[in-house]
Formats: C-alpha cells, sequence, structure tokens
C-alpha cells in the first residue's frame, strides 16, 4: 500500500517549493493563508504523511547541532568553529562539523546525510543559500542558520549571521579611493553566492565614483593566480586588488611577485577576514576584521534558542566590520 507522496513529491504536485510546503505545513510565517489551506487540502487529498521520525523529534532531542563550513583551508572558517562549538557544549549540545570544499554536490550530500543524524539544528555556511535552505527544509523541520550567505537568501523561515558586507566593501573602497587610485579591482570566489552581492556593491561604489570596475574571479587557487597574473599584467593593470579573503589576498602577493610588482609601491592589496597571520606577511596586510569566532557563538545561541522556545531578537544579524590599515596599501605609484 501506497503511503503517498513525500514532502518533494507533494511540493512537485502543487508547483511549488519543498520549503514553502514545510512552511505552509507547519504553521511557519512566510506564506499566505491562501496558500496554506491550499496545501494542506492537496496534501491530504494525495495522502501525505509526515515523516513520524521528524514528528517524534519536536519532543525528542539528539543534542547535536550540525556545522558545515565552505573550506577548512581558509583559517578564518576555524575561528568560527571554536565560536560555534564552544556555545553549544557549554549548552550540552555536542556538534558534527563538516565541509563542502566548495563543491554544491558534496553540500547536499551533508546537508542529507546530517538530516538523516536528526540533528536538532544546522548552521551553514552555503555556497548558495536558496539551495541550502530547500534542501534543508525538505529533509529536516528543524532550524537553521545560513552564516556568511547573500543577503538574498534571507526568508522568514530561516535565521542568518554575517559580517556587514556592505561596510566591508565601501569601507575597502574609501580606503583606496582617500589613497588616489583609481583603477581598483575586486578578486571575488567565483560561484558563491555571497561573493556575487559583493561583485555587485562593488560595481555600484565605483560607479557612484565615476569609475569603471575591474572584478577577476577564479575558483580554484591556481585558477586564480593565473587571472591575476594576467591582470597585473596588462598596461592598464589595476593599482590596486580588494579581495575576498585574506587567504585569496596571499595568492595576490604571489600573483603579484611572478609579475615583479612591489606591494605596496606598485600595487595596493586589502583583505577580508583579519586571519592571525595576515600581519605576519611582508608587508603587513590591510584587511577588512570580521569576527568569525562572534558570528559562530551567535550561530549556536540562536539554534539553542529557537530550539527551546525562546523568540530570537533578529534573526537575521549583521555584525560591525573594520577596516585594519597596514603596509599593504599606498598611494599609487604612477
Amino acid at each position: 500500500m501506497s503511503s503517498g507522496p513525500t514532502l518533494k513529491g507533494l511540493a512537485a504536485i502543487i508547483g511549488i517549493s519543498p520549503t514553502a510546503v514545510s512552511m505552509a505545513l507547519n504553521g511557519r510565517p512566510g506564506v499566505s493563508d491562501e496558500l496554506r489551506e491550499r496545501v494542506r487540502a492537496v496534501a491530504e487529498e494525495q495522502g501525505y504523511r509526515p515523516n513520524f521520525a521528524a514528528r517524534a523529534l519536536r519532543v525528542e532531542r539528539s543534542n547535536m547541532l550540525g556545522l558545515i563550513s565552505r573550506n577548512l583551508s581558509n583559517p578564518g572558517y576555524l575561528r568560527l568553529i571554536d565560536g560555534f562549538s564552544g556555545a553549544a557544549e557549554e549548552r550540552g549540545y555536542q556538534v558534527l562539523i563538516a565541509t563542502s570544499d566548495l563543491d554544491q554536490a558534496r553540500e547536499t550530500n551533508m546537508i542529507r546525510a546530517m538530516a538523516n543524524r536528526h540533528l536538532d539544528g544546522l548552521a551553514i555556511a552555503p555556497i548558495d543559500g536558496e539551495a541550502v535552505l530547500e534542501t534543508w527544509q525538505g529533509e529536516s523541520d528543524r532550524p537553521v542558520v545560513l552564516v556568511n550567505a547573500a543577503r538574498g537568501a534571507r526568508s522568514s523561515a530561516v535565521m542568518s549571521i554575517r559580517g556587514d558586507a556592505a561596510q566591508a566593501v565601501r569601507s575597502a573602497v574609501d580606503h583606496l579611493l582617500g589613497l588616489g587610485h583609481r583603477r581598483i579591482g575586486l578578486l571575488a570566489n567565483a560561484g558563491l553566492s555571497s561573493a556575487s552581492e559583493r561583485v555587485s556593491l562593488f560595481r555600484r561604489m565605483m560607479k557612484g565614483a565615476g569609475l569603471p570596475s575591474r572584478v577577476i574571479s577564479g575558483s580554484t587557487a591556481d585558477e586564480t593566480v593565473k587571472r591575476v597574473v594576467r591582470a597585473l599584467a596588462r598596461p592598464d593593470r589595476p593599482t590596486a586588488v580588494i579581495t575576498d579573503s585574506d587567504l585569496l589576498a596571499h595568492y595576490v602577493y604571489d600573483a603579484a611577485a611572478e609579475a615583479g610588482l612591489r606591494i605596496p609601491h606598485d600595487l595596493s592589496v586589502v583583505g577580508h577576514d583579519d586571519l592571525p597571520t595576515s600581519h605576519l606577511l611582508a608587508p603587513a596586510l590591510t584587511t577588512v576584521a570580521v569576527d568569525r569566532f562572534e558570528i559562530g557563538r551567535q550561530a549556536a545561541t540562536m539554534l539553542i534558542g529557537t530550539l527551546n522556545g525562546d523568540e530570537i531578537e533578529r534573526p537575521h544579524r549583521e555584525l560591525p566590520v573594520e577596516l585594519r590599515v597596514r603596509n599593504s596599501t599606498a598611494r599609487p605609484s604612477d
């Protein structure tokens, strides 16, 4: 005897996303009363039955939270993990940690694996926040918080926390403009929705200054260095480069050396994260400091507060960032 469609199957029948179906069936805000009634009517008509294991978890807890990072080769995520794990363990939760390695198929598999472990909640630094929400909410009715995600991934059914992206881009651009730079490039990690958002912010700010925007993107370290080297070899090369991370800034240092350029005399560089090693670079890196530890800590407390039935103040949070000026930026030489 058939047990009826799955949540995903029900979504396909109605013609909406699994996220919207989950929100409608579980009484969450974010869908209209009309759609909620329609979903419930079709669910009854189709014989849809929720996952009883998931339903049982509403009263039984595993006391485990999940955390999926994008890339553990970036030390910034280690600080995030420290903050998240510490806050969770203080409240009696264990943490299961995984990484997507910037691979969307792997990210989907990790989300499903964590849902199958019946975790009480998930924090994830997504490649694409919208796709993550659809996958998780199609597999689990437990809370999720997006970390360092693009603003467009927000919805009334999810929490999010990140550094202030607009402030980060603006502080870097204003600093370089103030030094007299007019040929400024942005180095972004291709494929990340959050990187696409920073690209849009950068283009808007450069347009506001009456200047062209130069965007360099790559998905791997080797590809990134090659593209930066090519950009730096052109006659109209940028005199300054803003990067999405301090890790990418390290690659720019390598590319500048390969191109025979001196930092900051020939090329100014601005990073993002303020890793513990960034002030040790030669020259010390000017960078936008983001408190990854605090982001991780607050992500855990938001999840646990939701599980405890608390009303979460500011479910979508942007923490302030700070530009730390060091020796990798100076007035352009030409």
